[in-house]
């Protein structure tokens, strides 16, 4: 298998959550809007340990936090000011009022991305993406042979998760028949 040509789509996964929530960009807006409504007003490393505490397995960079209240200041959703030497953000009324409309959206989406890496972590996904990236950073490529293997395992981990999915669905669908 040559990785070079191969059509690459099946490799445009994230393996690490500064890139998911990258991608996921207003999701990192909300938990940073969410972080300064729950703090009232909060600087940089508040927010971060704020969204650390929340989600547990994930501290946003200062590269990811930084851009994001700078473009959320412009988008008029906070504002800051110097206290202390430090900067400080507060939501504007923009901002208190998308929050509002949100903050259901917002807690139930923390649920579920906390339950997803609670369930990551627990069959061993966590360290997997972490083996991957030591294998990145020594530039350690594995062999075709072992990309198969490797393969095989994923695609019966897809089986099971799909069964599931498709179980679930046909039982929720028998229970809404009942009603």
């Amino acid at each position: 298998m040559d990785l070079e040509t191969e059509d690459r789509k099946d490799l445009d996964i994230p393996i690490d959550i500064n890139f998911l929530l990258i991608n996921v960009r207003g999701l990192f807006k909300d938990l940073v809007l969410y972080a300064i409504a729950k703090l009232g007003k909060a600087h940089g490393y508040a927010i971060r340990k704020f969204i650390k505490d929340l989600i547990k397995v994930y501290t946003p960079s200062s590269g990811i936090l930084y851009p994001t209240l700078h473009e959320l200041e412009k988008e008029g959703l906070l504002k800051s000011f110097t206290e202390k030497n430090k900067k400080v953000y507060i939501l504007t009324e923009k901002g208190i009022e998308y929050i509002k409309n949100r903050i259901e959206n917002i807690e139930r989406t923390v649920k579920k991305l906390d339950k997803a890496m609670s369930i990551l972590s627990y069959v061993g996904l966590k360290d997997l993406f972490n083996i991957i990236k030591e294998l990145w950073d020594n530039d350690i490529e594995p062999s075709p042979d072992m990309l198969e293997i490797i393969k095989s395992k994923v695609s019966e981990i897809i089986s099971i998760l799909n069964n599931l999915l498709k179980n679930n669905l046909e039982y929720h669908r028998a229970c809404n028949d009942l009603k």
